[in-house]
């Protein structure tokens, strides 16, 4: 213990030595607006400059001419909590909230080559724009004399160094009427928007003497244009920055006639910046040496100056990188000094770990021959243990395909009458609603128990392929034909693409190929919204035959779509819409024949089912008779069933239905249509927004359906003023506690599993609108007019009782909605024309929806109630 006391003491004795303070360095942000070679040159002169300042460290961000991204980069800067920004604004209108913003919480601002609207900076370094494009137009009357033709090529709109150039060569002509501009255009300071104006505006004026560009980049792009259109040779082209790899190098080689030095001052800005963070007096505005022209006597010149400049600026780097490398060896050297101390420590400590260790190692290697065993007979007891799961497992699918073939039975035995009463003439509409949904179900669990079947024939090695040479491509028309019904129903557009393949003749199992066809195409109609779109195609080059499905649907996750081929998968883990079996079978089926299926998707953009199918042929007699199944009952399974359309009786309670199972909404409807008016949605946004237009007596609602769940929508429509007083009734397949729990938790009222009973549903409705009744009923008793004797007694009874009314409504809201339209009355007593539009205005409500509300409530009209409260404030005063 004590050795390892002094090993601590001596290590930290050691960081303590070698460690060294971190000094605050200042954090500089430059902020350019573009990325041009202009830009690139004053930014190697910032970085040059920063090698004599190692207290500064800097980050340069370009916003490639974009305002919103220089916006962005300066909002970085401020909120990494750099000392200073250096900005050069892209447009002024655009950046001066931000600099003043900037500016305005107390970090330092310079602006360089660019300026804004107002005094928001610390500091504004610059050259006089207007005197340089004067200087422009003195230049090229030296060129062209008093008389000539200008073509103006526009920096970007808004820009300040644009505006300015353009103002300072638009006075400078101003006294020489020989000297006419013909037109500006803007090229936002780049080579492709020049090119493009130049050669509308050349082919629109061909009396052009010189084009001046407000920049290197746009001159060069007019210079290529006059090249190509013949007019070089009587064009004069000058341009402004004087960047060494464009503009002076253009002017050498004679693309441009002259280019406008603009001093770029990187090495300024950095002492600048510093100057203000030290707190030394710096001037305010700063203007730099005015600009030269730069043409072909001096362009080579530069070119060699600037090349010497990128040498030593080379060796700058390179000195810079050798400094620091021998200050990181000697660092090096400083803690190896003191490390070998250190070691000489931690020798003797480590001696001791490593016989320590050795012998703990020992100890565990004994221990761990111990767990080794025991994992031993672990794993052969979990290996038994598994081949016992294996048998289970085998033995329980047998046994549910045994139950599945004794379930076609009886099946068969419902399916008959079923399918008979469904078919009969003399049922009322209401019942042939409820056989034609039980036909339907009936086909579609005929359809799973053979899916069943089949797969475990598929999985034992018994399931046959019988091949007959048919017309493959008319039977695929003839199935996608079956469909066609659905579609215009549902509004969606099957399209059937075969073209010359029809004519080709293959060998195919009939059966097993068209149940692949209706399982994919029903999958399609079942995953398509309403007015959507669905491709069915069929191509045959010889060798093989390709079937492809796309629909328009919702689509599958990539993680997912790996997997829709398992045995039992379903994507929809909470509320699936099918078995899981079907595209297994699918896949069995098309690999018996020797092909293969491939899904992709994107979800909510649809999904696509690709078979490649081997072409193959039998002898015309050779194949075995087959009994096709009936393709009504794949199509029945998509297709919905809507029951008999009755007026709306405005006797009958109102009831909304809200549900993503049609079949689910039509049984409902079918059930409840003699006592109520029954409104229906598929989801709980569409319910939300009928509970407001109707304001129903009653809301059965699901737990889990697509776009809102049943738990938001109860939690909505009972935050909503119009329809807090709407009692809710879940009528879910979520039956366990905690999902009970969290539905009372959303403000429902009732809670009915499925599968129910007719008279359960019915009475629970009966029950959660009789109680509505009673709280109206209570108000009533409350306006109920007394005799003459007991008027006192009543106005005090009056009183309790509408407090017992506040007490019985449902929750806080309508109580609050009950006070604010006693208030509202209140206070407008005296009005002899209030009437219920301005009491709905008042409230915040349309006058159908304040209508429904107070009905539903007090079980009285707004007028009614209107008058009884006036009655009752006359007898308080008599």
């Amino acid at each position: 213990m004590k050795l390892c006391q002094t090993i601590f003491i001596a290590l930290a004795a050691i960081s303590l030595t070698t460690g060294c303070r971190e000094e605050h360095k200042y954090r500089i942000g430059v902020s350019q607006c573009s990325a041009d070679d202009w830009r690139m040159t004053m930014n190697d002169e910032i970085e040059r400059e920063m090698f004599f300042h190692p207290e500064a460290e800097l980050e340069i961000r370009s916003a490639d001419d974009s305002s919103a991204k220089q916006i962005e980069d300066i909002h970085y800067f401020k909120n990494a909590g750099f000392d200073i920004i250096i900005a050069a604004p892209n447009e002024k209108e655009a950046l001066t909230p931000v600099i003043r913003e900037v500016y305005e919480s107390g970090t330092p601002v310079v602006l360089f080559d660019r300026a804004v609207n107002g005094d928001c900076y610390t500091a504004a370094i610059g050259v006089d724009n207007v005197k340089l494009g004067s200087d422009v137009a003195e230049y090229a009357s030296g060129l062209l004399g008093d008389h000539y033709n200008v073509l103006e090529i526009y920096g970007l709109a808004g820009s300040t160094p644009a505006d300015e150039r353009h103002d300072g060569f638009m006075s400078a002509i101003a006294s020489t009427p020989g000297v006419r501009v013909l037109a500006s255009a803007h090229a936002d300071w780049n080579q492709p928007d020049a090119e493009r104006v130049t050669d509308s505006l050349l082919n629109i004026y061909k009396d052009v003497q010189l084009i001046y560009a407000h920049n290197d980049r746009m001159a060069i792009g007019a210079s290529r244009v006059a090249q190509r259109l013949g007019r070089r040779g009587d064009i004069k082209i000058i341009g402004i920055d004087a960047a060494p790899n464009i503009g002076v190098k253009a002017v050498a080689d004679g693309t441009i006639d002259a280019t406008f030095l603009y001093p770029t001052e990187g090495q300024l800005l950095v002492r600048t910046a510093l100057s203000i963070l030290k707190g030394e007096a710096t001037p305010h505005k700063i203007d730099l040496p005015m600009s030269k022209a730069v043409d072909k006597s001096n362009a080579e010149l530069l070119l060699l100056q600037s090349e010497a400049l990128r040498e030593e600026t080379g060796r700058l780097r390179m000195l810079k990188t050798q400094v620091d490398d021998y200050w990181s060896r000697h660092m090096t050297q400083s803690i190896v000094l003191y490390a070998v101390f250190g070691a000489l420590l931690l020798i003797s400590g480590l001696l001791f770990i490593v016989l320590r260790i050795f012998w703990q190692r020992r100890r565990h290697q004994a221990q761990l021959a111990e767990r080794n065993a025991l994992l031993a007979a672990e794993r052969d007891k979990q290996k038994e243990l598994n081949e016992q799961l294996n048998l289970a497992i085998q033995s329980k699918l047998a046994f549910f395909t045994n139950v599945s073939h004794d379930l076609r039975t009886p099946l068969t035995l419902i399916a008959e009458p079923v399918e008979q009463l469904a078919a009969a003439d003399y049922l009322e509409p209401k019942h042939r609603t409820l056989m034609r949904l039980a036909n339907k179900n009936v086909k579609i669990l005929r359809r799973l128990i053979n899916q069943i079947l089949d797969f475990r024939k598929y999985e034992n090695g018994k399931l046959d392929l019988n091949l007959t040479e048919v017309n493959f491509g008319e039977l695929l028309l003839d199935w996608a034909d079956a469909f066609q019904t659905e579609a215009r129903r549902r509004h969606i557009k099957l399209v059937t693409e075969v073209g010359d393949a029809v004519e080709e003749t293959l060998a195919v199992d009939v059966e097993k190929m068209e149940r692949v066809v209706f399982n994919l195409l029903s999958n399609a109609f079942k995953y398509t919204p309403d007015n959507g779109r669905i491709r069915f195609s069929y191509s045959c080059d010889g060798r093989n035959v390709r079937i492809v499905v796309v629909d328009s649907g919702i689509g599958i996750a990539k993680t997912d779509i790996v997997n829709i081929f398992d045995r039992f998968y379903q994507v929809e883990k909470v509320r699936p819409k099918g078995s899981g079996i079907g595209l297994s079978l699918v896949k069995a089926f098309v690999e018996l024949h020797g092909g293969s299926i491939t899904a992709t998707s994107e979800p909510d953009r649809g999904t696509t089912f690709e078979i490649l199918l081997p072409v193959r042929h039998v002898a015309p007699d050779s194949g075995v008779a087959f009994d096709t199944p009936k393709p009504g009952d794949e199509i029945e399974e998509v297709t919905r069933i809507d029951g008999e359309v009755r007026d709306f009786d405005e006797s009958k309670p109102i009831v909304l239905a809200i549900d993503d199972n049609a079949d689910i909404l039509s049984m409902i409807a079918a059930l409840l249509d003699d006592e109520y008016n029954v409104v229906t949605a598929t989801d709980g946004r569409e319910g939300l927004r009928l509970a407001t237009k109707f304001v129903p007596d009653l809301v059965i609602c699901d737990v889990m359906m697509p776009v809102m769940d049943g738990y938001e929508f109860c939690r909505q429509l009972k935050g909503e003023i119009s329809t807090s007083h709407i009692p809710v009734l879940m009528l879910t397949a979520c039956s366990m506690d905690e999902q009970q729990v969290t539905a009372f938790d959303c403000g429902a009222d009732g809670y009915l599993s499925k599968p129910f009973g007719t008279e359960l549903l019915k009475s629970r409705i009966r029950s959660l609108i009789e109680n509505r009744r009673r709280v109206r009923n209570l108000y009533r008793a409350q306006t109920d007019t007394p005799a003459q004797a007991d008027i006192a007694k009543s106005v005090n009874q009056g009183r309790e009782q509408a407090d017992g009314v506040r007490r019985a409504m449902t929750n806080n809201l309508d109580n609050e909605f009950y006070d604010r339209f006693l208030k509202v009355v209140e206070e407008e007593i005296a009005n002899a024309d209030l009437n219920v539009d301005d009491i709905a205005s008042r409230l915040g409500l349309g006058r159908t929806q304040c209508y429904r509300k107070l009905k539903a409530l007090t079980n009285y009209s707004p007028t009614e109630l209107l008058r009884n409260i006036r009655i009752q404030k006359a007898r308080e005063y008599l």
